[in-house]
This record gives structure tokens, sequence and C-alpha cells, in this order.
């Protein structure tokens, strides 16, 4: 009997050991494993990170940033000024006539101009990122690719795409929260702004003067969108387009039947190339005086805020505007 008794205690301390033991494995085992994602889930696991940023740029790429990008060249000289005023620095960039280099841009290491950048010395900078122009820049896409260096084409041809690429750059260098913000003020001042256009009709043309010739711009451009927010008419909307649909070969007869309100210059280089072709190639022709906008000396060069973007600073291009063409809106 008492041979029983000790061996159903042994027993019983037996198993209240292996139930312990088992459990301190059970408890073990939970605190350390590794939770697998669900399959829509954006988690992953440590021997796989999650990338720093996946973006689409403006050609439907997707571009991967697995780490914050530390070496940035900017082939793009539209958004160079834009980068900076978010917080960002770059290591390189490209240059472009015409275009301003921003103060702070100016230690970057310059590498050429925009349309002959290259190879070569890009990948010698071993950048984590280039930002280029579709135009420019495509051409380096399979290239880079191969050396494993990210490629983000953007473009600018409105307010709005200033706006969303000031954003991703924000997300691009880590100052999302700030660049929101900053959009923000921008926005409210531009709302500001048009809610004081006067409800009148005031036509204008856009005389865009680039090295490869003088044309009429219908469509596609920063000032033009800035104008159309303004309730400005462009009076190339109903004209034939050229070969480059946002444009139409230049006419003094056409300008002369649209009879613009206002002509305003858009010179892709400096100020005085634009002057010097204005008076080599429009104003040699006696017809040229005659239009009612020159008569009245409603021919304005705009400044080089609207072929390059201002940035955070586009308010001020739309305030330039607004009281250009309806300065008595704007006496206060």
């Amino acid at each position: 009997m008492k041979v029983g008794m000790q061996m159903k205690t042994k027993i019983t301390f037996a198993l209240m050991s292996l139930l312990s033991l088992l459990t301190v494995i059970g408890c073990s085992s939970y605190s350390t494993s590794t939770v697998m994602p669900n399959p829509g889930s954006t988690k992953t696991s440590s021997s796989n990170p999650q990338p720093f940023l996946t973006f689409t740029d403006d050609t439907g790429q997707e571009v991967v940033l697995v780490k914050k990008p530390e070496r940035v060249v900017i082939l793009n000289t539209e958004v160079l000024g834009l980068f900076y005023q978010q917080g960002g620095v770059a290591i390189a960039r490209a240059n472009a006539s015409g275009t301003p280099v921003p103060d702070a841009a100016k230690a970057a290491e310059d590498i050429g101009e925009i349309n002959q950048v290259s190879l070569e010395k890009v990948t010698s900078l071993q950048p984590d990122l280039v930002i280029g122009h579709p135009r420019f820049h495509a051409n380096l896409k399979d290239a880079l690719f191969t050396s494993q260096i990210p490629l983000a084409l953007v473009n600018i041809n409105s307010y709005d795409d200033i706006q969303r690429t000031g954003k991703l750059f924000g997300q691009i260098i880590g100052k999302e929260a700030e660049s929101e913000k900053a959009w923000k003020e921008t926005e409210k001042h531009i709302q500001t702004i048009i809610s004081k256009v006067p409800n009148r009709s005031v036509k204008f043309t856009f005389i865009t003067i680039a090295s490869n010739g003088i044309s009429i711009q219908k469509n596609g451009n920063l000032a033009l969108d800035i104008a159309n927010k303004l309730n400005l008419k462009n009076v190339a909307e109903g004209m034939q387009s050229s070969q480059m649909p946002s444009s139409v070969p230049y006419s003094i007869e056409k300008l002369i039947e649209a009879d613009p309100d206002y002509l305003f210059m858009v010179v892709y280089g400096t100020e005085e190339y634009g002057r010097q072709k204005l008076k080599d190639e429009l104003e040699s022709n006696p017809a040229w005086a005659s239009l009612r906008a020159v008569k009245e000396k409603r021919m304005v060069f705009l400044p080089s805020d609207f072929v390059n973007s201002p940035g955070l600073k586009i308010d001020q291009t739309f305030e330039y505007l607004a009281k250009l063409v309806y300065p008595d809106a704007y006496e206060r």
C-alpha cells in the first residue's frame, strides 16, 4: 500500500514537471517567432526589409528606393530649386542656358548641359538616386538599371505637377510632414489670388522663343496653366497645331486676326537672347507694329519662373501675372 502511494506520488510529480516544461517551451516559442504577414500585408520579415519608398514616375516607371537616398544627382534643371526648397541637397547637377542655379545648389558638382549628360560621369559619382527629365534622360534608364542606380523621370507642365513633385521630394528627403504643411500655405495664397480675378474676358498669346525657333504656344506648359487659372483666354486654342501638338507655327497674320489684349514672350534662354531674337525675326516685319498689344505697350517678357519651376514660390508667379493683367483688382 505504501509502495503504491509512493509510485503514485512519483508519477504525479513527473507529470507536473513535464507540464511545466511544456509551458516554458510554449511561452519561449511565442516570444521569439516571426509572425508571417498576410498576403495583402505590406510588412516583411527582417531578412527582407521593406523599401524606404516606392513610387511611379512621370513615365509610368516604378521606382524603388531601398533606403533613404543620400547621394542624389539632379539632371532635370526644372526641379533643382524645388528639391532644395523641400530640404534636399544634391551632390551633382546638370545646367541649362537661361536657367538660374539656386545659391544653395551652386556647391553641387556641375556635370554639364542637360541635353549632353555623360553617363560615365553620372555612374562614377555612385548616386543612390538620379532625377532626370523624360525628354533628355530616358535613354539612360537601361544603363542605370544595370548599375543598380534608380532613375526617376519627372516633368513640369502645370501647377499640379509642381505640387505633386514637391510632395514626392518631401517623401524622398524624409520631410513629408513639412512639405505637406508648406504646400498647404502656398495653395491657400494661390486661392486668395484667384478669388480676386474679375469676371471679364482678357485675351492673350504666348509666344515662345527658343533656339529651335519661334512659335505660338497652344497648351502643355506652366505659363499657360497659370494663365488659365487666372481666367485668361488663349487665342491660340482654336488654331491649327504644328507637328508639335502643343504649339502653333508663328504667323503674324494669325496674330493680327486674333487681336490679343496681351502678348506674353516666354524665352527658353536669357531675356537678352529673346529680345535680340524678337528684334531680328519679329520686329523686322512692319506688320508687327500694327498689333494692338504692341501699340498699347502690352507686350511683356515674362520672368524665367514661367519656364523654370519656381517651386514653393509658385504663388508669387500667380500674383505677378494677376497684378499685371488686373491691376485694379489687386490695388489693396
